[in-house]
């Protein structure tokens, strides 16, 4: 029954009746074809929707009838398999990278979608405590070359190949027009939860760069020598503290290593 309601036939062309006749009653009004197609039907709309919420800037791109041929390619290639719906979404991303279909006119549909699914992933991510501004301002001056932070388990950063975050921003805005094309362009977005809301912002490469090397674990004196690279000796140990500032008034950082 669940492969029938699932299958790609079961809706619009509708099925053969013998395949559905031992599994579902039907009668000269509405046979079991016709039955199996009111439930093929909820399963199909009930998925769209809820891909629909979880990736409203890419449905509003794409515009409804592309959207509902992505979704039918999508569930045919990956079928939710949890019972909760929660990750029914978790693929797209990679599905619209490499799926031909209407919506590869949308050269950024996939970095879109990447960015649509972090900001759930950080919704939903554990919470961590915070690390306080008096926590940093006790660590003793010599100790901060040694230094090397924790981040929450909510902070995500993408290297995308289109700057993405124009097209989300316009929508949460309810812009009245939302762009529909964006030339090529490396962007590194960062994505967070701070009481509840998730945030994303494009980070300039300087500190994309920094951020990156944080989060893999390299000290304090590492992120300063990276920077001293770009900006030279005097400019680096500012911006360094500068940066870090930042991010603990965003409550990115957890805890320090």
């Amino acid at each position: 029954m669940r492969e029938l309601i699932t299958a790609p036939s079961a809706t619009g062309a509708g099925v053969r009746e013998n395949e559905v006749a031992s599994l579902l009653r039907g009668d000269p009004q509405r046979p079991a074809a016709a039955r199996l197609e009111i439930y093929a039907h909820a399963w199909f709309q009930r998925l769209r929707e809820v891909l629909a919420d979880d990736f409203g800037t890419l449905a509003r791109v794409l515009g409804e009838p592309a959207f509902d041929e992505l979704v039918s390619a999508y569930l045919r290639a990956h079928p939710p398999n949890q019972p909760s719906l929660r990750d029914a979404g978790a693929r797209l991303p990679d599905f619209l990278a490499v799926a031909p279909g209407a919506w590869r006119r949308v050269a950024f549909a996939a970095d879109l979608a990447r960015l649509e699914w972090a900001l759930i992933e950080a919704f939903d991510a554990a919470d961590a405590p915070l690390l306080s501004q008096a926590t940093l301002a006790e660590v003793a001056p010599e100790r901060w070359a040694e230094l090397r932070f924790v981040f929450q388990s909510a902070l995500a950063l993408l290297t995308l190949a289109f700057p993405v975050d124009r097209v989300r921003i316009a929508y949460d805005r309810e812009a009245a027009e939302i762009p529909g094309e964006l030339a090529p362009e490396s962007t590194c977005i960062c994505v967070w939860r701070t009481n509840e809301r998730v945030f994303h912002r494009a980070l300039e490469p300087i500190e994309a760069e920094a951020l990156g090397l944080a989060r893999a674990g390299s000290r304090f004196g590492e992120i300063c020598e990276a920077l001293a690279a770009r900006l030279g000796e005097a400019q680096a140990p500012a911006r360094a503290a500068a940066l870090l500032a930042r991010w603990q008034q965003a409550g990115w950082l957890a805890a320090l290593a």
